[in-house]
Formats: structure tokens, C-alpha cells, sequence
């Protein structure tokens, strides 16, 4: 007889797959962002738009005032801040400084010139549209310009006489002979130090790139 063999069947275990847990997306709030950029761009449109004077009850706009000055000024001040940004950044890659203690003393002498005269610095300075940080800023432009600059200021007694030869008729005629001296030297100082400064920005903004826009 034949042997019957059995088989036993297995069978296969089904693996429980892990549960995917999702994690609810947060959601983002634009709302204080979008708030922001609201006011920002209001405040944009009030100072490009707003009203900076009325004549009878009509209105002049901010805009119009600007297109008005822009006209007038002809882009000079943009000109002068342009130059003034070409000095600044010439400094800063020669290392030159002007140290504030500088910038007062020269504030001192100009002050007290202004009050020989019966003035004092602040009505001077209203009355040509200034303040106090305006002088200092230009003060400090000068003498960076200046010391970039770098003019031989050796005052020979030559020119000395020759100066005071030449503006005879111009000089105080209450000075004395010391002070027309020092008159003299302090008047070519000053001529000596803006012929230099100015041929060495001539050279400056010819090797630069600014562009008016």
C-alpha cells in the first residue's frame, strides 16, 4: 500500500500595517501682515499724495509741491548729496577720519566772527536756511575733502608781501602790521587749500561712475 503523506498547510500571518498619523496643518495667519503692508502703503500714498497747505479752502499736494521743487532745484541738491556720498566713500577706503574735536574748533572761530559782528551763530544760520548739524556736516565734508586732498600749505614771506600788494585797497586800514601779516597768510591758506581740493575731485569724478537720475 502506498504511504499517504499528509501536508500540512501554513498559513500566512497578515502584518498590521502602523497606523499614519497626520498631523492637522497649521494654517497661517496673513492677517497682521497683510495690516502692516496696509499701512505702510497709506503711508506712502499720504506723503506722496497728502495735502501740505491750503490757499481758501484748495488744497496743494505733496506731489505737486515736490514736482514743483524738483523744477526749481533743478537737481542740485541731488548733485551735492551724490558728492558728498563720493567724499564719504573715498574716506573710508583711505582710513581717513576728521576728529569731532576739529569740526568744534573750527565752529568756535566761525561763532566767534559772527558775534563780532553783532550776531549770534543760530540767527546766521536761520537766516540761510541751516542749523547747527547742517554746519557741522559741512565743516566735516570740507576737512575730509581736505586732508584726501593733501595741499602743500608752506606760506613763503613772498607771497606774503605779494598778496598784501596786491589787495592793498581791500586790506583794513585799522590792522596793524601783524595782523595784516596774519590777514595775508590766513587769506592763501584758504586759497591754497581750495585749488587743491578742488583739482583732486576733478580727478576723483572723473575715475568714479555717479549717475543722475
Amino acid at each position: 500500500m502506498k504511504k499517504i503523506t499528509t501536508v500540512k498547510k501554513t498559513t500566512s500571518k497578515r502584518v498590521k500595517k502602523a497606523p499614519v498619523i497626520t498631523q492637522p496643518v497649521k494654517k497661517i495667519n496673513f492677517t497682521p501682515f497683510i495690516v502692516v503692508l496696509a499701512l505702510a502703503v497709506l503711508a506712502f500714498l499720504y506723503y506722496r499724495f497728502g495735502v501740505v497747505a491750503t490757499v481758501n479752502g484748495k488744497p496743494i499736494s505733496r506731489f505737486t509741491y515736490l514736482q514743483n521743487l524738483v523744477k526749481t532745484d533743478q537737481k542740485q541738491t541731488l548733485k551735492q548729496m551724490a558728492n558728498e556720498a563720493l567724499i564719504f566713500q573715498e574716506a573710508k577706503k583711505q582710513g581717513v577720519e576728521v576728529e569731532k574735536s576739529l569740526i568744534d574748533t573750527e565752529i568756535a572761530s566761525i561763532e566767534a566772527k559772527i558775534v563780532e559782528q553783532g550776531q549770534t551763530l543760530e540767527a546766521a544760520l536761520s537766516a540761510e536756511g541751516m542749523t547747527r548739524t547742517d554746519l557741522e556736516n559741512q565743516i566735516k565734508i570740507q576737512k575730509i575733502a581736505e586732508k584726501l586732498a593733501n595741499p602743500n600749505l608752506e606760506i613763503t614771506q613772498a607771497q606774503i608781501d605779494d598778496y598784501l600788494t596786491k589787495n592793498k585797497s581791500y586790506l583794513p586800514t585799522t590792522y596793524t602790521k601783524e595782523q595784516l601779516q596774519e590777514l595775508a597768510k590766513t587769506q592763501l591758506t584758504t586759497e591754497i587749500k581750495n585749488t587743491a581740493v578742488n583739482t583732486w575731485f576733478s580727478e576723483l569724478q572723473k575715475n568714479s561712475q555717479i549717475v543722475i537720475r
